[in-house]
């Protein structure tokens, strides 16, 4: 397979991975509309608070994978480095304009945290595990993130080793760019540094 088509094959895959709702799928047999309920986003943090602590664990992992699958998968092909990055962020954008809900989707967060630890396990696991803390003691996801953001660049930098243990300068600079985008869409929709949400 040529770059072309691995690049098309992992934009169309990446995309559509990341475009399936699990979060309205999982809400559905409880007759909850999450548009209507909480923040009125389609995400594993608005499940966690406002329906049921346990479905929203499992629309945290689901939406993840949604981000963490492109990436290997583009690894497994033997795609080049660049496309693992791509197949990813086509995850991301999949869940913010998810074609199976009327382009109606999430901030991300779950999904942007599984493209990062794809492309950098060690640093993305122990960074993910912290901002998980700090979202349970702040009580903000914003904050989580900001934490896991830091630490993962931090350890990864660190290690500075190739892929899987680090990571190479263009995975890191496509973990901050994801990440400003993410909180770039998180403020669109209302999220200020200070609001616990």
């Amino acid at each position: 397979m040529d770059t072309a088509s691995h690049v098309i094959t992992m934009l169309i895959f990446g995309y559509l991975l990341g475009s399936i709702p699990f979060a309205k799928l999982f809400t559905m047999r409880a007759g909850v509309d999450l548009f209507e309920t909480g923040t009125g986003n389609p995400g594993a943090a608005n499940v966690f608070r406002r329906v049921d602590k346990r479905i929203g664990a499992a629309v945290f992992l689901a939406d993840g994978l949604k981000g963490a699958i492109p990436v290997l998968v583009a690894w497994a092909i033997g795609a080049p480095q660049d496309l693992w990055f791509i197949a990813g962020w086509a995850a991301v954008v999949g869940h913010w304009y998810p074609i199976f809900n009327k382009f109606r989707g999430g901030a991300g967060l779950a999904s942007g945290a599984g493209v990062v630890v794809a492309l950098m396990p060690v640093g993305g696991a122990i960074g993910l595990v912290l901002g998980m803390l700090v979202i349970a003691k702040v009580k903000s996801s914003g904050h989580g993130a900001l934490t896991g953001l830091i630490v993962i660049v931090g350890v990864s930098a660190g290690i500075q080793s190739d892929w899987p243990l680090g990571a190479e300068w263009p995975a890191m600079a496509s973990a901050v760019a994801l990440a400003i985008l993410l909180f770039a869409r998180a403020a669109s929709r209302g999220w200020k540094p200070g609001r616990k949400d």
